[in-house]
């Protein structure tokens, strides 16, 4: 009688177990929800986050991916080194800092962080409507200023920028599309955003955007005080702002994963978003072109061990210092 009582134990336990593991994992083997830091709505950050979460959402029975608005760059590195997040959006020059430990988080290493896949080109942007008599950066002196969300690359890079020249605006920390509509209505003289962003075209549609860049010379004077940002272009024709387009000092944007992440779950992820390229295209088409496999060396920290698996399977060879340790 004792045996068989001890058997029915067994077998119970064994079959709660199993619920367990199916209620914690999807089909692929990977946690049921996963968070994706991305932005603020209205930006670059928040529409790459929505395009992933669809594509996974849509794609890997039993997950579901949940978009997660934050301050965005800076935020999102510090909550997923806390493990409060599974994936997040950075801008290169952010995540190597902090990977590293340098500049914004001197003496603070965030180990944790490694490269998912590339996202795309980003270009630094200071936003204003024609008639505020603002030409160049200088003029944003003393003027209502939302530099972007505390914890954001928008804020790092404008605080630099005023930092560099001696400019004092009243600074404001607004989220984009709040800081667009802010700018519209005359609450504020101006915002930082990087291209591309659907908040400047929508601000097009009713308003004179003008859209504000460092010249030539001062990016030189720039670039001696601060780390490297590459020089990129906003494309001809995407703003009435820049019809001939423009060329200024920019970022490539990152979706990174904590190396907490098994290197199955890495690889189904990757495997999934890269083989419905074209939803992601629909939902934010920067992406899509940003993410192609030529672009793999376009991030400062090294990948997870399952994207380098990932990407070597389709013959794409990582460089050596890409690679984790």
């Amino acid at each position: 009688m004792k045996r068989i009582i001890l058997l029915i134990i067994t077998i119970s336990f064994t079959l709660i177990v199993a619920s367990c593991s199916d209620d914690s994992e999807g089909s692929s083997g990977m946690s049921n929800n996963l968070s994706i830091a991305a932005g603020t709505i209205g930006g670059g950050f928040h529409s790459g986050a929505t395009a992933v979460s669809s594509v996974i959402n849509d794609n890997i029975e039993g997950v579901q991916a949940n978009v997660e608005v934050t301050g965005s760059s800076v935020n999102n590195v510090e909550l997923l080194q806390a493990g409060e997040v599974d994936l997040a959006f950075s801008s290169t020059e952010v995540a190597w800092e902090a990977y590293h430990g340098e500049f914004t988080f001197e003496g603070n290493s965030h180990e944790k962080l490694r490269t998912l896949m590339p996202g795309w080109p980003g270009v630094w942007m200071f936003v204003t409507l024609e008639g505020n008599g603002i030409d160049s950066i200088h003029d944003l002196n003393g003027k209502s200023y939302s530099s972007g969300p505390k914890g954001s690359g928008n804020e790092v890079f404008a605080s630099r920028v005023f930092n560099t020249f001696g400019i004092e605006p009243d600074i404001q920390n607004l989220p984009t599309s709040d800081a667009a509509d802010a700018l519209k209505d005359g609450l504020i003289d101006g915002f930082s955003i990087a291209w591309p962003s659907e908040a400047i075209t929508e601000l097009e549609t009713s308003e004179e955007v003008k859209i504000v860049t460092l010249s030539d010379e001062e990016n030189e004077v720039f670039l001696e005080e601060n780390p490297p940002y590459p020089i990129l272009s906003i494309p001809p024709d995407v703003y009435n702002a820049v019809p001939d387009g423009r060329e200024a000092l920019g970022l490539y944007n990152l979706l990174l994963v904590s190396q907490d992440i098994s290197e199955e779950q890495v690889y189904n992820l990757l495997e999934t978003i890269y083989e419905n390229e074209s939803q992601i295209e629909q939902t934010w088409p920067q992406m899509a072109s940003g993410m192609l496999y030529e672009n793999v060396e376009e991030t400062t920290i090294p990948y997870h061990p399952g994207a380098v698996k990932y990407f070597e399977d389709q013959g794409i060879e990582i460089p050596e210092d890409l690679k984790p340790e």
